[in-house]
């Protein structure tokens, strides 16, 4: 006999949870069907060893934080359901191979500060881009956590006036266009460089230079966040928000088919046959390239156009580490300048470059020229037993090495983690076999297995370039969160708007669906 529920969403990735809790806020009852033993998808928090915690995929919070979700607590996840945020005064510094540092903090002067030991012309020029960015920052983060515009509505938008005409400009250039224009010393350069392609986007990618502005808005008008006890706690949030509000999330339910009557979705059945029935929709991280598996009566060019977008040009590899004593940074202050994300890069631009055109190519640097560090325990010693730390270790790779295809992976399992801890070494000081007590590693194939969203090891979902990008975003059908023939069906993940993973957008699939039922989604969130 099957359960009926208003909503049902498909999945407990983060994306997924939020359209839960907004539709329980909103009085309809809701069923969370999760496949694995644990909610959270990718945002979660385990053991590396026991006591100490790691995020295993998002860990640093930040687009998230200027989520209305988050900026005006619309479900109460922090003042009521246990979300606390940690605030470390630098979001992020750059420690060259020679030993220099260059740290951005949330102060513009303490920032430019930094900067001048470089060039003092730079640190003036990023006065005036900082305060550009933080002008603008409302306007560039204001789409964003509401359903899309069409692609061309936006440009024509942004053509009626100079400023929204260099906006546009910003967003057809590269990462690599933008800091060359605003910046003259190498070093600078790659400071700001290096966190956009945390975004998985080559600095010499087309279409994807306004995360430079963006970036640089964040870093002072929200800092980066580091969730007190792991990034599972937001997930723990949500759940207790939805179990709060009557709903229910069952773990080990593993969705293989949506039920439909005609061309609406009324329900789901699991692997082992049990069935539910939702009233008013059914919610989905299906991935554009596994439309067809469960819609293969659609519109073959909406299929044919998912099948078509895009992942990024390359992947992620990382590894947790457990350790005795913290890791100490080879930097005049020995700790990175206490940044929540330190970059380990080489001392000239060239190197850097050179690496993104390797994973072009498909190959793997030779040594790995840079790194993207966290200690969190640092900032948050509840991770860890007393004096020990946790410390994490992220690197790029091809998804597809030499044309070898993804499961080459599997073949490298012994040789890729012992790389990345010898190339790394030559920024630390006490990283050595004695230090560890434990590890945990993450090939760009273990990121696809992980999730179904993060086909090819793209943790974002599909390539944030511009053509991917807002009414685009993950294709113009598409973009509306709904797939056109399907009535009842709702998408969600990090392949939607905006897209850059940890993003809060299921805010966004919730607007939508409760505009479709005739729900008032303002009286909900201010209720």
């Amino acid at each position: 006999m099957s359960e009926s529920y208003d909503v049902i969403s498909v999945g407990s990735g983060h994306h997924g949870l939020i359209v839960a809790a907004y539709m329980a806020k909103a009085g309809k009852s809701v069923l969370v069907l999760e496949r694995n033993a644990y909610a959270g998808g990718g945002c979660v928090t385990k053991e590396v060893a026991p006591g100490y915690l790691y995020d295993e995929h998002s860990t640093i919070h930040q687009v998230i934080l200027s989520n209305p979700l988050i900026k005006n607590d619309e479900l109460g996840l922090l003042s009521r359901f246990g979300l606390e945020y940690i605030y470390p005064d630098s979001p992020f510094a750059s420690l060259f191979d020679d030993g220099s540092l260059l740290a951005s903090y949330k102060s513009v002067d303490a920032t430019a500060e930094s900067i001048a030991q470089f060039s003092k012309a730079d640190a003036d020029s990023y006065k005036r881009f900082s305060e550009m960015a933080v002008r603008l920052y409302p306007m560039l983060t204001g789409a964003l956590f509401s359903p899309p515009v069409p692609m061309a509505a936006m440009v024509a938008m942004m053509s009626q006036s100079a400023e929204g005409n260099e906006l546009l400009l910003m967003s057809l250039k590269s990462g690599l266009d933008i800091v060359s224009e605003w910046f003259s010393h190498e070093k600078v350069r790659m400071h700001f460089l290096k966190l956009m392609t945390e975004n998985l986007q080559t600095p010499e990618e087309k279409g994807t230079g306004i995360g430079a502005l963006a970036m640089v808005g964040a870093a002072h008008m929200t800092g980066l966040a580091i969730p007190k006890g792991g990034s599972g706690k937001l997930t723990e949030a949500l759940v207790r928000c939805i179990e709060h509000h009557g709903g229910k999330v069952v773990l080990s339910r593993n969705v293989t088919k949506f039920v439909r009557s005609g061309a609406r979705v009324t329900g789901v059945e699991t692997a082992d046959g049990e069935r539910y029935t939702a009233r008013v929709g059914v919610v989905g991280a299906i991935h554009p390239h596994h439309l067809r598996n469960y819609f293969p009566d659609v519109d073959d060019g909406v299929l044919r156009r998912a099948e078509r977008v895009q992942q990024a040009t390359y992947s992620s590899m990382v590894t947790h580490y457990a350790l005795k004593q913290r890791v100490s940074f080879r930097d005049p202050t020995g700790n990175g300048g206490g940044a929540a994300l330190v970059e380990l890069l080489p001392s000239n631009l060239e190197t850097l470059r050179r690496a993104y055109d390797e994973y072009r190519y498909g190959r793997l640097p030779d040594p790995i020229p840079h790194f993207g560090v966290t200690q969190h325990s640092d900032h948050d010693p509840s991770r860890v037993p007393a004096g020990a730390a946790t410390f994490s270790v992220l690197t790029f790779a091809p998804y597809d090495i030499e044309g070898k295809g993804g499961r080459h992976w599997d073949e490298l399992r012994d040789v890729w983690p012992k790389k990345m801890f010898k190339d790394v070494q030559k920024w630390l000081v006490n990283f050595d076999e004695d230090n560890i007590i434990a590890s945990r590693s993450y090939s760009p194939l273990d990121l696809e297995r992980d999730s179904s969203s993060f086909v090819q090891g793209d943790i974002h979902g599909a390539a944030p370039f511009f053509h991917q990008m807002n009414g685009h975003r993950p294709t113009p059908d598409l973009a509306q969160y709904k797939v056109p023939g399907i009535e009842g069906f709702y998408l969600v993940g990090p392949f939607m708007h905006p897209g850059a993973g940890l993003t809060g957008a299921g805010r966004a699939t919730a607007a939508r669906m409760m505009q479709d039922i005739g729900v008032d989604f303002g009286k909900v969130i201010a209720s």
